[in-house]
């Protein structure tokens, strides 16, 4: 099995059983495009993004031999993204608190083209943004790493600081409002809207 077919779970153990570089190469290739969207979702600029990128990969690399107790790097390298971007909202003089991005997590919404037609995907779009903004924020990011990241509950609950089951609450409750919101609307938008709903976030 070549270093670029292994799971990053795989190349994390390589890495930490070894120290080989081009594990932990790869273990940054699978996961830091991942992370930049997940920081510009939070509300962070690119480059405050990319610098936070950078300080958990560098640390992780320095701090290998410590690091042999973590099995699922996933939710640990998450959670570190996020608590190293906060630390860069401490510093910031424009920042009105450290916890000033809670209020801000944007879910992004993208329509495929061979989905629908341009027209059709803009208003449909307009009405899933408006949905999800009617969710919370804590929400909201567990939608994120649940349906476009893909992360598990227990990977999710380790990254927002909360127990599993609360985990799962967070997103049925969210899922929930959003689908009887979604079967609000005007029959005829109504099934559309819910189809649409099922591609962008793989809602069952």
């Amino acid at each position: 099995m070549t270093i670029r077919m292994r799971s990053i779970l795989d190349n994390w153990a390589h890495f930490i059983k070894i120290g080989d570089d081009a594990s932990f190469s790869e273990v940054y290739n699978q996961i830091a495009d991942d992370l930049f969207a997940y920081g510009l979702s939070l509300g962070f600029q690119r480059e405050n993004c990319k610098d936070a990128i950078q300080d958990v990969f560098i640390k992780i690399y320095l701090s290998r031999k410590s690091l042999s107790h973590i099995h699922n790097i996933t939710p640990y390298i998450f959670r570190s993204f996020k608590n190293r971007l906060i630390d860069f909202s401490r510093i910031d003089k424009y920042s009105d608190s450290i916890n000033s991005f809670d209020d801000n997590f944007v879910l992004e919404v993208t329509v495929l083209d061979n989905i629908i037609d341009n027209e059709t995907a803009i208003i449909l779009k307009e009405k899933v943004d408006r949905l999800l903004k009617n969710i919370t924020p804590n929400q909201r990011e567990a939608v994120y790493l649940k349906y476009v990241t893909g992360l598990q509950h227990k990977e999710i609950a380790e990254i927002l600081n909360i127990n599993e089951e609360s985990a799962r609450k967070l997103l049925y409750r969210a899922m929930d409002k959003l689908r009887k919101m979604a079967s609000d609307e005007e029959l005829s938008k109504k099934t559309a809207l819910l189809a649409v709903l099922q591609v962008l976030i793989k809602m069952i």
